[in-house]
């Protein structure tokens, strides 16, 4: 790259003039240009990025500052309530992923009774009893509190009811085992002894 300068001293007096007047009509011809580029791109309509409010910019009373403070209370609160009852449904439809294991490890047991095939039955009992006695400590997490309670859809019954419903099932799927067994008393010949012997009333020499 090249160093250069100019001579001064070589220069008469009226060259001088000639060369300090280009260099200022140069350097306000540059002022120009950076003037019109400022004014182009002031002039330019941007569209407001993504999340921007204009209503931010404005100047507000306290009541609207506590107003628009309240709303967004009132958003925070709906999505946390919404993020409660869909991890609290979840939950409650785990136990539908259960029954078809349970189904299948049913009927792979067979109805002889075998130590295998007494723990399968007993599981399909002792579980779900578990599990609905600890309702209320399975769903205490998802629970709202405070002004979120009055938000709508902040019950969880009806997740519980179907946490209880499903648990239900398996039972169900356990007494169907014991039937299969023959351990359920469901016919006459299981109640013998609390049947009454017939009178004989008559005997034949």
């Amino acid at each position: 790259m090249s160093n250069w300068s100019v001579d001064y001293a070589s220069l008469n007096a009226t060259s001088r003039l000639d060369f300090f007047f280009l260099y200022s009509t140069f350097l306000t011809r540059i002022h120009v240009s950076y003037l019109k580029l400022i004014f182009f791109f002031s002039s330019l309509k941007v569209s407001n990025p993504v999340g921007f409010e204009a209503s931010a910019l404005q100047k507000h009373s306290k009541s609207d500052k506590l107003n628009r403070q309240a709303g967004n209370a009132d958003r925070d609160d709906q999505h946390q309530v919404a993020l409660k009852v869909k991890r609290a449904w979840d939950v409650a439809m785990g136990p539908a992923k259960s029954i078809p294991m349970n189904a299948i490890m049913i009927y792979m047991s067979g109805t002889s009774l075998q130590i295998f095939t007494v723990v399968v039955t007993a599981m399909l009992f002792f579980n779900p009893i578990k599990a609905m006695m600890t309702v209320q400590q399975t769903f205490s997490r998802f629970e709202s509190t405070g002004a979120a309670r009055s938000q709508p859809g902040a019950d969880l019954l009806q997740a519980k009811l179907a946490f209880i419903g499903l648990h239900f099932v398996t039972i169900l799927l356990g007494v169907y085992k014991v039937n299969a067994m023959g351990l359920l008393p469901n016919t006459a010949s299981d109640w013998l002894a609390f049947i009454k012997p017939k009178e004989i009333l008559e005997f034949a020499a």
